[in-house]
Order: structure tokens, then sequence, then C-alpha cells
């Protein structure tokens, strides 16, 4: 199967299993208020994405032995962890869109609206969506834990899970930081980067796998954690320099967010003080134009900050496939998918 076809296959059954849980999920829900959050909570967490999450996970359980089909329900587990984390990561980020639909907070603040409840919209919508992510989360131990794996299987990988999230935290500490500090270098974002995407996002679904294929993980980050890196630096160059329709969020989102993504640091670093000051009043500042974007777009490349991103995550990717290319598999296809993988993350276009 080519690596596309594997990605489409495995994203069409992980969002089966998600269907069909939701289903039984809502029969059991007696409140309509309780019913509504978990069909909305269903609505994002369908809405798009390439459930890389879950297919990385099914390819670590293969890739070392892995047979029990009952993996594409354990790992739809980490499409439930990514809207919980994506939700509270919307109200820190006061985001009005999430692929390109109103974020679960807008949609609660707005149904405030509508019916003309008391108190706040906006507090009403942020308290509804903390509890909508806090639902996902406890979705997604329901799921893992009753897969069909032996039990002391499940409680490595739930102990992994925690660690996954864990770690996600202590980056998105370092991500709310970033925007407050003055100072923020290139080692503080790269950390950033290695515990919010690399170990969330390619080490910790490679590792949940292998452990329910009965292995050890051990090693597998070499290859994870730059790989995840390399990731988000593409992504954060997609976030400067693509479309709306692309990111499915406004354009100027990253730069009203305040975002020191590795582009704002060396443009900054090697900018003049005109450059800086252009790019100081653009950042963090809600009502950034599409002029100003265009003004540090430009700066971006004059100073050499996107070659530098770019070159970055290439010699990261080539790092890792040469790691992935030395250890012993038991599937051949899925080491192939992920030398893929590891070309494909940088290779999105803007």
């Amino acid at each position: 199967m080519e690596p596309k076809e594997l990605m489409g296959y495995y994203k069409m059954k992980v969002e089966e299993n998600l269907k069909e849980f939701f289903k039984e999920k809502k029969k059991g829900l007696e409140h309509w208020s309780s019913r509504e959050a978990c069909e909305i909570l269903e609505e994002y967490t369908l809405r798009g994405g390439k459930r890389i999450r879950a297919i990385l996970m099914i390819v670590g359980y293969k890739m070392m032995g892995g047979k029990n089909d009952e993996i594409i329900k354990a790992s739809s587990s980490l499409e439930l962890i990514q809207s919980y984390l994506l939700i509270h990561d919307d109200i820190m980020d006061e985001s009005d869109l999430r692929r390109g639909k109103d974020t679960v907070h807008k949609i609660y603040e707005k149904k405030h609206l509508k019916n003309g409840f008391g108190g706040r919209p906006i507090r009403f919508g942020e308290s509804m969506a903390i509890i909508a992510g806090d639902l996902a989360n406890a979705y997604a131990m329901e799921i893992l834990s009753s897969s069909d794996f032996p039990a002391e299987l499940k409680v490595k990988a739930i102990h992994k899970l925690n660690e996954i999230i864990e770690y996600t935290g202590y980056g998105q500490i370092i991500d709310i930081y970033s925007g407050a500090l003055e100072e923020f270098k290139e080692e503080d974002l790269l950390l950033l980067h290695k515990y919010k995407t690399a170990r969330y996002t390619i080490e910790g679904p490679l590792a949940l796998g292998i452990i329910l294929a009965g292995k050890e993980p051990e090693g597998i980050e070499n290859y994870a954690i730059p790989v995840g890196i390399a990731f988000q630096l593409q992504d954060d160059i997609l976030g400067l320099f693509g479309s709306e329709e692309g990111i499915g969020k406004p354009v100027t989102s990253d730069l009203a967010e305040g975002k020191k993504t590795l582009l704002i640091i060396k443009a900054l670093e090697n900018g003049s003080e005109e450059d800086r000051k252009i790019i100081m009043q653009a950042l963090g500042n809600p009502a950034v134009t599409y002029e100003q974007l265009e003004k540090v777009r430009e700066i971006v490349r004059r100073t050499g900050s996107l070659d530098y991103s770019k070159n970055l995550a290439k010699k990261m990717v080539e790092e890792a496939k040469d790691y992935l290319k030395g250890i012993e598999v038991e599937d051949e296809e899925m080491r192939d998918f992920l030398l893929w993988l590891a070309d494909y993350m940088i290779s999105r276009s803007y």
C-alpha cells in the first residue's frame, strides 16, 4: 500500500470507530445538555484533520509485529486527546476558528447569545468548552482502557499516555511564557517543540503502538523527536506564509497571538532596528493587519530566517531517517511509511 493510500485507509477506519463510539455514548446520556456536549465534541473531533497521531500508533504497533485489529479502536483515543488539548488551546489563544469552523467556546458563546441566557456569554462559552475538553480526555481513557489488549500492556500504555499529556502541559507552559517574556531564545523554542509537538505528535503515538505490540519503545525517540521538531518548524512556516483556507484560521493568527516562532526569533536577531520595530508592532497585536503581515513576511525572507528554519528542519529529518534505517523491525512497509512521512513533514506546501 502506498503511503498516502495507507494514511487514507487508516484515517477512514479511525473515523468509523469514532463515529461508532459517539453513537453509543449518546445513547446513555440522560440530559439534553450532556447529549448536546457530546454532539458538539463529535462534530469538533470529526470536522477535519489527517488523524496522524492515531495512524502513527497503528504504524508503531504493526512495525513491531502487532496483529490485533483492535489497535484501530485503541488508536482512536488519541483523536479525543487531540480534541481535549485543542479545545483548551483555543481558549488560551482566544481563537474563534478551528479548521475553518467555530471553536467550541465560540459555539457555546453564540448559543448563550441566541437563547438570551443570563450572565456573560464569553464566560459561559469558555466554561462549557473547558468541560467539553475534560470530557474528551475521559472518553479517550475509556476507549484505550476498554480495548482488547492484555491488561498489563494497557496499564503501560495508559502510563505512557499520561506522560505524553504531562509533557504537552510543560510545553504549553513554555509556550504561554514565550508570549510574555521579552527574551525567548532558539533553545527555549526547540525545547517547547520537543515537549508540545515531537513527544505528543510523533514519539508518543509510536511508543504507544510499540508498547501494545508487547515491545519496548526505547530508541524510537531518535527518529520521532527530530521529525516532530521539523514538523513544527514547517507548521510555523505554514502559519506565517500560508492561506486561511490552507491553515483553517486567519493568516494573521500567529502574529496576533504573539507566537515567537523560530522565524520570528531569527528575524529579530538578524534584522535592523527598523525591522525589529515592525515585527514587534505586529507581534501580539490582536488588530494586526494584512499589510503588517506582508511586511513581517518580507523581513523573515530577507534576513535569512525562512531559509534557516527550512534548513534546520531538513537536517533533522535526515538524522531521523538515518536512525530509522538502522533498527530492526518486523514490518518493512511500516518503516517505509515512516521514512516517507519524515520527508512529507517538511514538504507540506504554503
